[in-house]
C-alpha cells in the first residue's frame, strides 16, 4: 500500500507467510477488536501455508502430488484451490496452468526463492508429456477426492496466497473498512471511512517497493483485487542461462515473452493472480487483447518500456503514469 501519512484509525499488523510479507490494514477505532482479528488473518496464512506449500514435505499438497494417478480425498481447503485452480486455468485457456511443478523444478525453482542461488547446474527437462495436463485433473464432488495424471505435480502458488488473502479479508471486514496486502498483491474491502479507497501504488518494474518515488501508477482500491506478475524480480542462473518463475505451458521453460510486469484488477484474488501470470505470459499486446476480450482492468509493462493499459484501468489512474525514463 502507498506509505503516505494515514489516518491514526488506520491500523496495521504485519508479518511473513508464503515467502511475502503480509501487512494487514483496518480502518477501526477499536484497537482490542483490530488486535483479534489479526491475529485471526495471520493463523490463517499459518494454516494454509501448512496445507498448501510445495516447500513442506509434510503439506498436504507435497503428500498430493506423491500420489498423482490416485485417487485422494482431501481437505475442504485443498478441494476448494485445487477447483479454483482448474477453473482458472479453463478460463485463461491454459495461459494459467497449475500443473507446473516439474516444469518448474526443471527450471531450479526447485526451493523457496531466499534459498535459490546462481549459477545453478542443470538441463532443460521439461517433457512434454508433464506440462499442460490440467484439463486431465479429475474432481469427484461426492467424495471430495482428487486424481491427478500419472506423473503431474500441482503448484497452486499464487492462486493459494492470493485466495488466502481473500479468505484473511473476510476475517478482517465485521470490524471496518480493510485491506491485505500479500507480499504487493492487494486485496480490499469497503474504502475507509472518508476517502474513495485505500491508495495503494504500483512500483516500476524492479523498483523497491517502499519508495514512494519509485511509483508507476496510483489507484484508489475498494472491493477488489489487484494482482502483479512479473519476470523483473524472481531471477537466477540455471545451466549458463537466465531463468524466472513463469513457466510457459506451451514450453515447460521460462516464458520468452516481451512484458514486463502485468497487473490486473478483479473482483477476487484468485482472478487477479491467475489473469496476471496468463497476460505476462501472452506479451505486452496480446496480453492487453486478452484482458479487453474479458473485460478486465489490466496494465503491463514491456522490455522496450512501453506501458500499456485498458481503458477500464486507465479510469482507475490518478493523473498520469510516470514516464519509466
Amino acid at each position: 500500500m502507498n506509505q503516505q501519512p494515514h489516518p491514526a484509525s488506520w491500523q496495521s499488523h504485519s508479518f511473513r507467510a508464503m515467502g511475502s510479507q503480509i501487512v494487514l490494514w483496518l480502518d477501526s477505532q477499536n484497537v482490542a477488536q483490530a488486535a483479534s482479528a489479526f491475529a485471526q488473518a495471520e493463523a490463517l496464512f499459518a494454516n494454509n501455508e501448512q496445507v498448501l506449500s510445495r516447500f513442506r514435505s509434510d503439506s498436504e499438497l507435497t503428500q498430493l502430488n506423491a500420489r498423482s494417478g490416485q485417487w485422494v480425498t482431501v481437505s475442504s481447503l485443498m478441494w476448494r484451490e485445487v477447483n479454483r485452480a482448474v477453473d482458472m486455468a479453463r478460463q485463461t485457456n491454459g495461459r494459467f496452468d497449475p500443473t507446473l511443478l516439474n516444469a518448474l523444478a526443471q527450471a531450479g525453482y526447485d526451493q523457496s526463492f531466499e534459498r535459490i542461488g546462481s549459477g545453478r547446474n542443470g538441463r532443460w527437462l521439461a517433457s512434454e508429456t508433464l506440462i499442460g495436463r490440467w484439463a486431465e485433473i479429475e474432481l469427484d464432488e461426492t467424495l471430495q477426492a482428487v486424481r491427478l495424471p500419472a506423473g503431474v505435480q500441482l503448484d497452486l502458488g499464487g492462486i493459494a496466497k492470493g485466495d488466502t488473502a481473500q479468505q484473511a479479508l473476510s476475517l478482517l471486514q465485521p470490524v471496518g473498512p480493510c485491506l491485505v496486502d500479500a507480499g504487493g498483491d492487494l486485496v480490499a474491502g469497503a474504502a475507509p471511512v472518508g476517502y474513495p479507497g485505500w491508495p495503494v501504488a504500483l512500483s516500476r518494474p524492479g523498483a523497491d517497493d517502499t519508495a514512494e518515488a519509485d511509483a508507476l501508477a496510483t489507484f484508489w482500491l475498494a472491493e477488489g483485487a489487484l494482482a502483479t506478475s512479473g519476470i523483473d524480480y524472481r531471477r537466477w542462473v540455471q545451466a549458463g542461462v537466465v531463468a524466472h518463475h513463469l513457466i510457459d505451458p506451451c514450453t515447460g521453460q521460462p516464458a520468452n515473452t516481451d512484458a514486463l510486469t502485468a497487473t490486473v484488477l478483479a473482483r477476487d484474488a484468485a482472478t487477479a493472480e491467475a489473469w496476471a501470470t496468463a497476460t505476462l505470459i501472452s506479451g505486452a499486446d496480446a496480453g492487453i487483447d486478452s484482458l479487453l476480450d474479458v473485460d478486465l482492468a489490466g496494465l503491463v509493462v514491456g522490455r522496450d518500456g512501453r506501458i500499456l493499459a485498458t481503458l477500464r484501468m486507465d479510469h482507475l489512474l490518478q493523473g498520469q503514469l510516470s514516464p519509466l525514463a
